[in-house]
């Protein structure tokens, strides 16, 4: 029988992995499970709270704690699209705004061939990465190339020695791997409520009661939101930080030039900080490749691990991707790009107004959508033929919400999709909790 809290936790996981317990099924008040285990209430809420911290099960108030929805979703189960429904789905963006790929890797093959003990940054990529960084007025001398901004961060938590059970702030909603890569480490995931502005205030002070060891921030395009900082929030926010300068920053710029905001990110209290900037959302979702600035030792551990594990990141991708940051063409056409994103966000926003629909999403491919009833919206946007993602996956604590990616939709589907979601709001009788 499970006496620890270790060991009620592992057998509770256990059930839901084998699907003894499904998915919203309640757990056992604690008190009760403490009765019937023959031990303290206070081992019983320990195994619960590690379980949330694993993303296992919710915390829903009075409803209790019940096993969480997708608590382990696939990539797949994130982003299947069903068949013949437009896909609003998959947060990615829109190809035909994407550059063609012929000519930078035509570019980047002409090049010496790259082997074992060479540089791990290509010299052009790195030039071409600063100058994107040092425009908005970061340092970038410190510099160095992973697979991707999720490469990244996993390999910057690692680089910087927290230990199992270091307590790491993250916005909530979230970007899911974000969630998933500090629970797989063993770290305790600590949500912060956001709103239009980022991180709120009130969150991170409550949250920093306690030391936090890590902090990561999305400043603009947050997924799944489209939330972005504004420079009173930054300045509020940094100002809060101060107050911890051991704590390790990280900020992801995931969409960067597509953005449809200004850079405004938040300053490190301290000496241990990382920017990140992925391509993917501007230049093409299969360019794998993310560029990292930061303190020395946390760039030089990071590129240590990417030196120990893949070796490097291709040469030929940081060559295709120093020229399309480089090309007058493609510069033209990421800017095009940002500004299309900007009038379908901005065109939902207000269709959905006109039925009376709160949403929000001030940056980047996504639209925020509070709802009552996730499943039942998700149902009546896949009646009208369009597939949109419930938000459960990405929330810890906050409320209920569906997310639409923009990116692929022409005016009349932002219109038609805005008036099925109005429609099932005004059949159900009641509007969404906003």
């Amino acid at each position: 029988m499970a006496t620890t809290a270790t060991s009620i936790r592992d057998q509770l996981e256990a059930d839901v992995n084998a699907g003894v317990r499904k998915p919203g099924e309640r757990l056992p008040p604690v008190r009760a499970l403490a009765i019937e285990l023959s031990v303290s209430p206070n081992t019983v809420a320990a195994a619960y709270k590690q379980l949330r911290d694993r993303g296992v099960v919710i915390g829903r108030g009075r409803q209790g704690t019940i096993v969480a929805p997708l608590s382990r979703p696939t990539f797949s189960q994130l982003t299947s699209v069903p068949d013949g429904a437009i896909d609003a789905l998959r947060g990615s963006p829109d190809v035909a705004l994407l550059p063609e790929l012929g000519p930078a890797f035509a570019a980047a093959t002409a090049g010496d061939d790259v082997g074992y003990g060479d540089q791990l940054v290509d010299d052009a990529f790195a030039a071409a990465a600063r100058e994107m960084f040092e425009r908005d007025g970061i340092d970038a001398r410190n510099l160095t190339a992973t697979s991707g901004a999720m490469d990244a961060i996993e390999k910057i938590l690692s680089a910087n020695d927290l230990r199992p059970g270091d307590r790491v702030g993250v916005e909530d909603p979230g970007h899911v791997p974000v969630h998933q890569l500090v629970r797989a480490a063993g770290l305790q995931l600590v949500p912060l409520a956001i709103d239009a502005e980022g991180i709120r205030p009130d969150a991170l002070r409550e949250a920093m009661t306690q030391k936090l060891a890590a902090l990561i921030v999305t400043p603009r395009a947050h997924n799944p939101t489209g939330a972005a900082l504004t420079p009173e929030r930054a300045t509020e926010l940094s100002e809060i930080l101060a107050a911890q300068p051991d704590l390790l920053l990280i900020q992801d710029d995931h969409a960067g030039a597509i953005s449809g905001v200004d850079w405004v990110p938040l300053i490190p209290p301290g000496p241990r900080y990382a920017f990140i900037r992925s391509l993917g959302k501007s230049l093409g979702p299969d360019l794998r490749l993310s560029v990292t600035v930061g303190d020395i030792t946390t760039i030089d551990r990071v590129a240590l691990a990417v030196s120990n594990g893949p070796g490097w990141v291709s040469h030929v991708l940081q060559r295709a991707a120093a020229y399309l940051l480089t090309d007058p063409a493609t510069k033209k056409l990421v800017a095009n790009a940002e500004r299309s994103y900007a009038e379908r966000r901005t065109r939902l926003i207000d269709a959905l107004a006109s039925h009376g629909i709160a949403a929000s999403g001030s940056s980047g491919i996504n639209v925020w959508i509070p709802t009552s009833d996730e499943q039942a919206t998700v149902e009546a946007a896949r009646a009208a033929g369009f597939a949109i993602r419930a938000a459960d996956p990405y929330r810890v604590e906050s409320e209920p919400a569906v997310r639409v990616t923009i990116a692929n939709l022409s005016d009349d589907q932002i219109d038609s999709l805005a008036a099925a979601l109005g429609a099932a709001t005004t059949t159900s009788h009641s509007s969404p909790a906003m």
